[in-house]
């Protein structure tokens, strides 16, 4: 496992282990077992808000708000349902995050959105923002998600899960922020 990969089943075990955590802190994940597989996930509500672009012309970019403000929600703004889930990738025997994330009447975040959306993720060239940020079909549930692409999982889950307790925590520490997914820090401070 310090290659930062792993199998199916260390996946299941580190999945009921972060839910165990999870329960502990008062956490809302939820683990999905069904006859396709396993798999973690959280729902939050979060607020997108429209800005104009800097550049003459362009579209408004939709911006990840901190929900924690507590604030109201301007004309301007968006509350999104974010549904994450982490799902265990047979191919590159890494966790896999997906996301989608739907307004209240239903419509979903749009690829292109979530683009422009996520700001440490839209400092990337263009290229190299469609090759991290993707859309594809769940592995469990076979319909269309967002998904920050595995393909450099597992070097930097190789780097980062050094002494960790939980390649799960490790991963969801790493790659969560790209999507306003953030762990409680109190998912370190547990016992391992």
């Amino acid at each position: 496992m310090t290659t930062g990969t792993l199998t199916e089943e260390q996946f299941r075990d580190a999945a009921e282990r972060f839910l165990e955590r999870s329960h502990r802190i008062g956490d809302d994940w939820e683990l999905v077992k069904s006859e396709n597989g396993t798999y973690l996930t959280k729902r939050l509500k979060q607020t997108l808000k429209k800005e104009k672009a800097e550049t003459a012309g362009e579209d408004e970019e939709l911006i990840v708000d901190d929900p924690s403000l507590g604030r109201p929600t301007p004309s301007d703004e968006d509350v999104y349902q974010f549904e994450y889930h982490v799902v265990y990738s047979v191919s590159y025997q890494v966790p896999v995050l997906y996301f989608n994330a739907y307004k209240s009447d239903g419509t979903m975040l749009r690829l292109e959105e979530a683009w422009q959306g996520f700001r440490d993720l839209a400092s990337e060239s263009r290229e190299q923002l469609r090759r991290t940020l993707t859309q594809m079909e769940h592995p469990i549930l076979f319909r269309p998600f967002l998904a920050l692409h595995p393909c450099r999982t597992a070097q930097v889950l190789g780097n980062v899960a050094t002494g960790c307790g939980n390649l799960l925590v490790a991963f969801i520490s790493s790659y969560g922020p790209f999507v306003n997914l953030n762990l409680d820090v109190r998912y370190a401070a547990l016992a391992k």
